[in-house]
């Protein structure tokens, strides 16, 4: 499953970290580096992390329609 979700990012993807329930809030990011082994997001709070593939099913595409729903800017 992990690589299927690789093989759908791209570069400057605008994606949000689903966490645990109420563990960690929601982050909005943009995919800045893919490699063989991991994802590079740069998330909206300015802070950048490699997400290896094992973690990706954190990961989930945003819309436009919803990051302007938001409050974010795409970008």
């Amino acid at each position: 499953m992990n690589t299927a979700v690789a093989r759908r990012l791209a570069l400057g993807d605008r994606v949000v970290w689903i966490g645990k329930e109420g563990a960690e809030p929601a982050k909005l990011g943009t995919v800045t580096r893919i490699t063989a082994h991991a994802v590079e997001v740069r998330w909206d709070s300015g802070t950048g992390t490699r997400c290896r593939r094992a973690h990706l099913y954190h990961l989930r595409h945003v819309n436009g329609a919803e990051t302007l729903e938001s409050g974010h800017r795409a970008a």
